[in-house]
């Protein structure tokens, strides 16, 4: 991908197009989605590092029945593939999410207009690297601050930015993501049903699917599957920290910031786009969302029509008008 094709041209057309069927109301510009997934931290060469907190650690999200004799048994797939079923070994419970840290279970929102492709999120706080309930003061909960959106292509290729604020510091954090999933499922009508339509297993697989959770002589995958918004390895270089939208109001989300002075040529192969932080340089924060709710839409306040008996009104008066004008200045 050239810096060319982050040009916005193609944004008003592209978006509203794919929207134009999932969204009943004409004037409806900006959906609102809430979505959960994972949060997954990736090292500068390509490996998964585990989140700390001892609720992840002690498999907490893997069975939350902390007193049952399966509390925390991670779910192994053995020499499994992308997306296939697996094995398991010997011992181990098949649980749901057995990540045990090395993926976090994340939730969120996001706003996006459907006429700009521009959009701004929420991802809910959670304990990094440190803290779990109980276990601390609280100081190493990770907040990802002003998720801000865009869209940059006709294909779904979606640049994030945000800051992560975590121990009393600031890092800037960029990302790519794949949105096509969404996207084309809205407009296949997924979201026809309203704020009861859910969408999840589709999309594209994000760039973490296949990476190697265990050693490499017992290969541990722990794959999210086809996924409505999956990170991608390609870096968002140049757009760290930069405001990329901003709400001005419940229905119009602005573009703010240049997506042309993000280079996405980059593509290293590794999940995420790497962070720029003394604390954390090169170091990759992915966020996939596995499953979408719609939540609603907010429209564009309607211009009042004028009905078609005031318009022949007024022709009518025109006419009359008119019709004066030339008595008036008729010869007597």
């Amino acid at each position: 991908m050239d810096n060319s094709s982050l040009k916005k041209t193609v944004m008003a057309a592209a978006v509203a197009g794919a929207f134009a069927a999932a969204i009943p109301q004409a004037e409806a510009d900006v959906v609102n989605i809430s979505w959960s997934g994972a949060f997954t931290w990736i090292n500068p060469l390509g490996n998964p590092i585990q989140n700390l907190a001892t609720d992840y650690i002690s498999g907490y999200y893997a069975n939350g029945d902390s007193a049952a004799n399966t509390f925390g048994a991670p779910k192994y797939p053995a020499n499994a593939v992308n997306g296939t079923p697996s094995t398991f070994y010997a011992g181990a419970v098949n649980t749901t999410h057995g990540w045990y840290g090395y993926r976090t279970p994340i939730m969120g929102t996001m706003s996006l207009d459907t006429s700009t492709g521009a959009g701004v999120g929420t991802i809910n706080p959670f304990f990094f690297a440190g803290d779990a309930p109980g276990a601390g003061a609280g100081t190493h909960v990770a907040r990802f601050l002003n998720p801000t959106f865009q869209i940059v292509d006709t294909v779904g290729t979606m640049v994030g930015t945000m800051l992560f604020s975590w121990n009393g510091g600031g890092h800037s954090v960029s990302i790519v993501l794949d949105a096509s999933g969404m996207l084309g499922a809205m407009a296949g009508g997924a979201f026809s049903n309203g704020p009861t339509s859910t969408i999840s297993g589709v999309g594209a697989f994000p760039a973490s699917n296949g990476m190697n959770f265990g050693t490499v002589k017992t290969p541990v995958y722990l794959p999210l599957g086809p996924s409505p918004i999956a990170s991608k390895s390609l870096n968002a270089l140049g757009c760290e920290a930069q405001l990329l939208a901003t709400q001005v109001n419940p229905w119009t989300i602005t573009p703010t910031g240049n997506i042309a002075n993000c280079n996405l040529t980059q593509d290293d192969g590794i999940a995420g786009s790497p962070a720029v932080s003394g604390a954390f340089s090169s170091n990759n924060f992915t966020f996939d969302a596995t499953s979408v709710h719609f939540d609603g839409f907010s429209p564009t306040p309607a211009t009042v029509p004028v009905p078609p008996a005031v318009w022949l009104f007024g022709s009518g008066l025109l006419g009359l008008i008119g019709l004066a004008r030339r008595k008036r200045d008729m010869p007597d």
